[in-house]
């Protein structure tokens, strides 16, 4: 994983982290060497998306101070950022 993924303030930097990441994999492949696919960058991407989008339904939650909304949503991003 990419720090920048983690650190990157943006969502886009962070998404752009991601496919940098699956390029530089894909290409530092031994001994076959490819240019990702969509469905490379499609599988790259799901875990990103899914932690962009639980952060941002996180923050919403936390508005009204839905306590039992928030361990929920916290719980899953937990799960993925395992």
């Amino acid at each position: 994983m990419n720090i920048r993924t983690l650190r990157e303030p943006t969502p886009e930097g962070r998404m752009a982290a991601v496919a940098v990441d699956e390029m530089l994999r894909h290409l530092d492949a031994k001994p076959f060497a490819r240019i990702p696919d969509y469905a490379d960058f499609r599988a790259a991407f799901y875990k990103q998306m899914r932690i962009e989008i639980l952060q941002a339904t996180l923050e919403e939650a936390q508005k009204p101070r839905n306590e039992a909304r928030i361990r929920d949503l916290a719980g899953e991003l937990a799960c993925l950022l395992i």
